[in-house]
């Protein structure tokens, strides 16, 4: 089985009641003497139905042996588990469930990672938010920090990182970084050179990335070159399972798995987020346009990120604080008059570098080696839940709007995975950059026509292709991604 879907229209909440036990005890469990009861915790019950509709261990479900990542994971193996944990707020929301993985999700993964270490090995959950996020509060939030000091306390061997080198406060003032203790082993440059999607790309020059020094990303991604800064943690793990949020994104359109990846890299300047500039000036920052009020606050926006806001430039920096007061009003007036949102950052359906981007963290996961080498053969095994329970639609991925689907999915490979959580939104895959492209990639294709899904709807057994959760588009994404 390829990808399993587990519906159920009736749990759109997560459990309250950390360590978030199981409603039961089940025969598997029984073995585990840390097992207590939660009967209001449904989801458990979920993902563990999910795993057994994928067949894992398939002729032991049912009894006391029943081991369903005993095919992935092999006594002693570094487990990383990988959820989105990209900001600690929602402005558009009181909570941060539609935004970040939750931990009753992650508490039925590792329990089952557990059981096929037989108590040996090694479990790090980890990721590598926003630099502007607030890491401890993300995790007191949606119960993880408690999850993994009750696992410490019943001394099972796991571990929770920030990933991130630096990290930097949210204003005008992004220049003032501070370096953090990070991945305790340390991080690895890798540079895929000629096999990035970025590679021989126009307007290369123009490259954008998560601060506003330029100049850095750029030397990153010139003279045939392609860097990033993966955390050795994810580089030495045996194992990755991802756990990501199921949400719509302004930049790629979904974020699922193959976006998740973003939370690999350590440092957030070596990744391309967009290019300065309309497509007619080899740019992807936003759509070309005839209207001298767009105009003109889309030139304040460009020549911001290339001057105004350099690191190395602080007067100038002082004068964007007065300069945006009057970009601030043409935008407010624009939208007045035209009753149109702008379309800016690389937040928009013409964005063709973010998806490339995402696609070579992927290559790397797959193809590097614990030392940096791309090899020919996949370095490291790989295994996805998808947390769609409370998910994401409209603004995402850091500002969207509930959406209670009350669903999870899972398998083996990312990309399938990735087109059957996309066409289940209720978009069309293949008019979606980052999934089309990898399908057509040979290192990691597929044909979705040989994809095989068990789906699964308040108990009864439907075919995926009849599903639709109706998921809103980001605003600048309307009319380009709906099936």
């Amino acid at each position: 089985m390829d990808v399993s879907i587990n519906i159920d229209s009736t749990v759109v909440n997560y459990p309250h009641n950390s360590p978030f036990h199981p409603d039961k005890i089940y025969p598997e469990l029984e073995n585990l003497e840390y097992i207590h009861i939660d009967p209001s915790n449904r989801i458990y019950a979920m993902v563990r139905q999910l795993l057994i509709d994928l067949k894992l261990d398939e002729e032991k479900i049912g009894t006391k042996e029943w081991n369903p990542l005993s095919a992935l994971i092999q006594q002693g193996e570094k487990v990383v588990i990988k959820p989105n944990l990209v900001l600690h707020h929602n402005k558009g929301n009181k909570n941060i469930n539609s935004v970040v993985t939750h931990a009753s999700i992650i508490r039925v993964i590792v329990d089952y990672v557990y059981i096929a270490l037989k108590g040996t090995g090694k479990i790090i959950i980890g990721d590598a938010p926003h630099g502007d996020a607030n890491f401890k509060i993300i995790v007191e939030q949606n119960g993880l920090k408690e999850l993994v000091e009750w696992y410490k306390s019943i001394k099972i061997d796991i571990e929770l990182i920030d990933f991130r080198q630096f990290i930097y406060p949210r204003g005008f003032d992004k220049s003032i970084f501070q370096e953090q203790k990070g991945d305790p082993l340390g991080y690895i440059q890798i540079d895929l050179g000629n096999k990035s999607l970025l590679n021989n790309l126009k307007g290369i020059d123009r490259l954008y990335g998560s601060d506003y020094n330029r100049n850095f990303i750029v030397q990153q991604h010139i003279d045939g070159h392609h860097k990033y800064l993966i955390s050795r943690t994810i580089m030495d793990a045996d194992v990755i399972i991802s756990v990501p949020k199921l949400k719509t994104h302004k930049k790629t359109g979904i974020t699922i798995n193959l976006k998740n990846l973003v939370g690999i890299n350590g440092n957030k300047n070596y990744l391309a987020h967009y290019r300065i500039g309309s497509p007619s000036k080899e740019g992807d920052q936003y759509p070309d346009t005839k209207n001298l009020l767009l105009k003109l606050s889309r030139f304040y926006e460009s020549f911001s990120r290339d001057y105004l806001l350099a690191p190395n430039k602080l007067s100038l920096r002082y004068i964007n604080r007065f300069l945006r007061i009057p970009f601030i009003l043409i935008n407010h007036l624009y939208t007045s008059i035209f009753k149109k949102k702008i379309i800016s950052s690389g937040n928009w359906s013409g964005n063709d570098t973010c998806w490339r981007m995402c696609l070579d963290l992927n290559y790397i996961l797959r193809f590097s080696d614990k030392n940096g080498i791309i090899q020919e053969n996949t370095q490291r095994k790989y295994f996805c839940i998808v947390d769609g329970i409370i998910a994401g639609e409209g603004d995402g991925p850091l500002t969207p709007n509930e959406k209670k689907c009350g669903c999870v999915i899972g398998g083996f490979d990312p990309y399938k995975v990735d087109y059957v959580s996309t066409y289940i939104m209720g978009f069309d895959p293949e008019k979606i950059p980052l999934i089309r492209e990898s399908m057509k990639n040979s290192n990691y294709g597929f044909s979705s026509s040989k994809l095989l899904v068990f789906a699964r709807k308040n108990n009864h057994l439907i075919n995926y292709k009849n599903l639709n959760l109706n998921f809103n588009p980001h605003y600048a994404w309307i009319g380009k991604i709906e099936r």
